[in-house]
């Protein structure tokens, strides 16, 4: 049944208030009354509620619309409004995701050097600032154009915008796959003062692997792997294996064989719930590749233990026990060594802390 509210609203003609309830709706996740309001207002012909449409297509529509993520809306919506930055920055996404990179770029380039906030105050999708375009580009220069070119990219984009956090992060990998190890690691460094990004962690484990200091660099790949536990854990899939290439490297071949077999497994879960790419398939031959040698070389095949200790849940646990048994009846030695104990835990808790504050 549609929404009693969103009804009314059409009857009396206040078609942009039915919009922004429909928009709520959407961001609530609520897709089944989103489409049954957008219906209406798409058969009253309200122009503002297309782009909503194509929207819903692009990002939580499953099939998007036959493989067609919106793009039809957004183009039916700009003949109205050419002049929409917002939806023509969502046309762009859309033409990127049906493998027109090429006119998506056209697109971002356009945006970019004639930036202007959209002019229309019922738009509800906002288009991102003219520092998040030229990221988008320098994304797409990244991934289709040379180094050189990226790296020229990168630069022009730190001088603009300094603070840009990927700009520093794709002009740090560049640079540590250039070898300049030092220029790369200062770079990094800075990174992670103004933000705790993931991507910036595993780049510094990729330097310390260029300067041979494994130690720190597995210390690098633990941090990703624990950050990316649970239902995310298919994207460690590079922090293990880049782990296990460095416990080689120290000749911790047991740990090593644990992280190959790891990765595996991570990979052919992958594979069962779709097809593997390219890149996917080669990594997994690598890593039989590296198995295969551990195991000619006499070591064990061992998993990867499921079962870790969380230092900072043993404190909680240690300071429950110490306030329990501070309101027992028992003597003071057993009081003196609870307490003992949970000091201990605390300690080497934020010890740890700090110590992984450092890479």
């Amino acid at each position: 049944m549609v929404n009693k509210k969103a009804i009314k609203l059409i009857n009396n003609e206040e078609y942009e208030k039915a919009n922004q309830l429909s928009f709520i709706l959407f961001q609530k996740k609520n897709m089944k009354e989103f489409l049954e309001i957008n219906n209406l207002l798409l058969e009253k012909n309200y122009i503002p509620a297309l782009p909503l449409r194509g929207y819903y297509h692009l990002i939580e529509d499953a099939y998007h619309d036959n493989n067609d993520y919106g793009e039809k809306y957004f183009n039916k919506y700009l003949e109205e409004r050419p002049d929409s930055t917002s939806i023509r920055f969502q046309k762009a996404i859309a033409s990127s995701a049906k493998g027109n990179e090429e006119e998506s770029k056209q697109i971002i380039d356009n945006l970019i050097e004639n930036y202007h906030e959209s002019p229309y105050s019922d738009e509800l999708i906002t288009c991102e600032s003219k520092e998040k375009l030229c990221e988008l580009k320098l994304i797409y220069t990244f991934e289709k154009e040379s180094d050189e070119n990226c790296l020229n990219y990168a630069n022009k984009l730190l001088g603009e915008y300094p603070d840009s956090i990927l700009a520093m992060l794709i002009k740090a990998k560049l640079l540590c796959k250039n070898n300049e190890n030092q220029e790369a690691l200062k770079l990094v460094n800075k990174c992670l003062k103004k933000e705790r990004v993931i991507e910036g962690v595993l780049i510094k484990g990729d330097i310390y692997i260029n300067l041979n200091q494994h130690e720190k660099a597995i210390k690098c790949f633990d941090i990703g792997i624990k950050s990316l536990s649970g239902s995310k854990e298919y994207l460690s899939i590079e922090w293990y294996h880049k782990k296990a290439l460095s416990l080689i490297q120290l000749q911790k071949y047991e740990e090593a064989m644990k992280c190959l077999n790891k990765t595996m497994d991570i990979i052919l879960a992958i594979e069962i719930r779709a097809d593997l790419n390219e890149e996917g398939i080669k990594l997994l031959k690598d890593c039989e590749k590296e198995k295969q040698e551990l195991l000619n070389m006499g070591i064990a095949d061992l998993k990867y233990s499921k079962h870790t200790i969380n230092l900072s849940k043993l404190v909680y646990i240690f300071l429950a026990l110490a306030i329990l048994v501070n309101f027992l009846p028992v003597n003071g030695t057993v009081k003196l060594a609870a307490n003992i104990i949970f000091l201990i835990t605390a300690v080497a808790s934020l010890a740890k802390q700090i110590y992984e504050s450092r890479f």
